[in-house]
């Protein structure tokens, strides 16, 4: 695809869902933030120069770029949002939810498997995009991206809200305090299993202090492949359920 079409289509998926966007409408052009003076506003105001499309810090992992309403104050009462995902080899963009918006992907870099649960249905939508490819994923559906191969994939998604919000449904479940015992009886598994999942996707530990005695070989890390494969489980039951 040649840099023009590109950029012709990055330009329109970036305004595709102001006419349905989730936002209230605003009585003003636009807003100021409070606190602004509005009498100084030049075009800084209107520029974001942090979204950042590539994890060249991090290029084994999933890394999203956001410019929301939080971080470009611009946006406030425009409808629409914008972030760059990019994925390293074997890396997912966990199931979630954007509450207030749709979300419009597009692909620069490809293959990039994506899919969206249709809860009305229990029925799930996959596709494998390529390059130049776009996957609406409608707003409040529990939907993922993953990247099963061996290079670096790379998408911009559009949003339909200034604020779209996500809910991970991996960390909302085992990392807000639901009773174990709730979880057990609801995903069918035993409480071994949700102790893994709970220990896996706690934050990590802060570093030992240089004194301090080394952890145990046996410890955390043995227990990251075992559960990596429990959440794709649990994924997969999510999609059964």
């Amino acid at each position: 695809m040649a840099p023009s079409s590109r950029i012709t289509l990055l330009v329109l998926l970036g305004v595709a869902f102001v006419a349905h966007a989730s936002d209230p409408d605003i009585l003003t052009d636009f807003v100021v933030p409070s606190g602004t003076n509005a009498s100084v506003l030049d075009g800084a105001f209107f520029t974001y120069t942090g979204l950042i499309a590539d994890n060249s810090a991090n290029p084994a992992k999933f890394t999203v770029s956001k410019a929301t309403a939080a971080e470009f104050p611009a946006l406030l009462g425009q409808s629409v949002s914008y972030a760059a995902l990019v994925f390293g080899p074997g890396t997912v963009n966990p199931p979630h939810v954007h509450p207030r918006a749709s979300e419009l992907l597009y692909v620069v870099q490809g293959p990039l498997m994506v899919g969206l649960v249709d809860e009305t249905k229990n029925e799930l939508y996959a596709q494998t995009l390529q390059t130049g490819d776009m996957f609406v994923f409608p707003k409040g559906m529990v939907h993922f991206q993953f990247n099963g191969g061996d290079h670096m994939a790379r998408a911009f998604s559009a949003f339909g809200s200034a604020s779209p919000g996500t809910v991970s449904l991996p960390v909302t479940l085992f990392e807000s305090g639901i009773p174990d015992a709730v979880l057990e009886k609801s995903l069918h598994v035993d409480e071994a299993t949700v102790h893994a999942l709970e220990h896996d996707l706690a934050p990590p530990s802060p570093a030992p202090a240089p004194d301090s005695p080394p952890a145990p070989k046996n410890g955390a890390a043995s227990l990251v492949p075992a559960c990596f494969s429990l959440l794709v489980g649990f994924a997969a039951a999510l999609l059964l359920l």
